[in-house]
């Protein structure tokens, strides 16, 4: 089953926050950069006393493997849109996001 949401760019990073899990599947599209992958860990820390979401994803590439670290909060407002597949499962989400509300 696909479920397909639009959100602003706040909304698609508590999502993520409450959803996603590691050894999940996550495709993130942002800016020029196309990054899909299975989820190695999703960090919620505070940094310099803001929030913090970073993910790490190992890259899931015919050509290179290879983990990387995304800091979500830094690239959200270049968010496009991510797809998120639960391991072992035939569920999809797919978050299409909306520019984020000034502020």
């Amino acid at each position: 089953m696909i479920n397909e949401l639009k959100m602003n760019c706040d909304e698609a990073l508590k999502y993520i926050i409450d959803n996603v899990k590691i050894y999940d599947t996550l495709e993130l599209s942002y800016n020029r950069v196309f990054t899909p992958g299975e989820v190695l860990n999703v960090d919620t820390s505070e940094y310099h006393g803001k929030p913090g979401l970073k993910v790490v994803i190992h890259v899931l590439e015919d050509t290179f493997t290879s983990s990387v670290e995304v800091d979500l909060e830094e690239v959200k407002d270049e968010l496009i849109e991510f797809k998120h597949i639960p391991k072992n499962s035939n569920n999809e989400t797919i978050v299409i996001i909306d520019r984020c509300e000034d502020k």
